[in-house]
């Protein structure tokens, strides 16, 4: 089975030759689902959802997404006070989780904010309760991921650290729980590696970004294979009006151990 990871696609905020790019690797790469984890605009602007709905559309593939900062309207105050998530939900309900693929099952979070009473209201926040109910239910499947925008515990070496909050406590739940993998976004910079817990461990993969918003790497997203245990994730990078994989790892997800470390790739 294989997944596209994507993350901060920031319609309003994107290239439109390397949109073009990532969709037609994605239909040669012929993954069997598509996995958003959120920030799809840039500004939470109704223009900026119908374009994230139609390139994802455009793809003919199982999706789904997740929203993230960046989703919620960012001119208009009241909106992003007292419904944050309106446009979101009108504009991109179809594809909301859980997804099912062959024997893949991917849960979606909403770890994002219109507004929070700290500085950075970018920040993410867990809703426990949320995740509670979401990791507590048999996924019925070999392969259980969860999705959501900003990383529970910042990605080590990331040129974005991020602060999530209640972040500590959800990934030592997230450890001992039935879900092998996280996929975030956020940091625009692809990352993966096994975060223990007292209880277990999971696998945190982070994609990169789509957008002209950069933060010392091109843009990029991730492959996802899974051959029974083992998940293989090439973090392909855009060059030359292509994407082309750079970065692949292989991890167990049975026994949370990595099989082969990051490492540059030919293709």
């Amino acid at each position: 089975m294989r997944l596209a990871h994507l993350a901060d696609i920031h319609f309003g905020a994107a290239d439109p030759k390397v949109l073009e790019a990532a969709a037609r690797h994605i239909e040669q790469a012929a993954p069997h689902a598509v996995v958003v984890a959120g920030d799809l605009t840039q500004s939470g602007k109704r223009s900026e959802f119908d374009a994230a709905r139609q390139w994802l559309l455009d793809l003919g593939l199982p999706c789904a997404c997740v929203p993230g900062n960046h989703d919620t309207p960012m001119f208009q105050l009241h909106h992003r006070l007292l419904r944050p998530f309106a446009r979101y939900e009108k504009r991109l309900s179809e594809f909301a989780f859980p997804l099912r693929a062959g024997g893949i099952h991917v849960d979606g979070l909403n770890t994002a904010r219109g507004w929070q009473a700290r500085h950075n209201w970018a920040e993410g926040s867990v809703d426990l309760g949320d995740l509670e109910e979401l990791v507590s239910a048999p996924a019925k499947a070999a392969v259980h991921l969860l999705a959501c925008h900003h990383p529970f515990i910042s990605p080590t070496g990331a040129p974005l650290q991020t602060a999530t909050r209640r972040g500590q406590r959800a990934s030592k739940r997230l450890a001992g729980s039935p879900v092998q993998v996280l996929l975030t976004g956020h940091v625009h910079a692809p990352q993966a590696e096994i975060i223990q817990g007292p209880e277990g461990a999971y696998v945190s993969v982070t994609s990169g970004t789509l957008s002209m918003r950069l933060r010392d790497v091109p843009p990029s997203f991730n492959i996802l294979d899974f051959d029974g245990d083992v998940m293989t994730v090439t973090a392909l990078m855009y060059a030359g009006n292509a994407f082309s994989g750079k970065i692949k790892s292989a991890w167990d997800i049975a026994r949370m151990e990595q099989l082969q470390p990051p490492g540059v790739v030919s293709s």
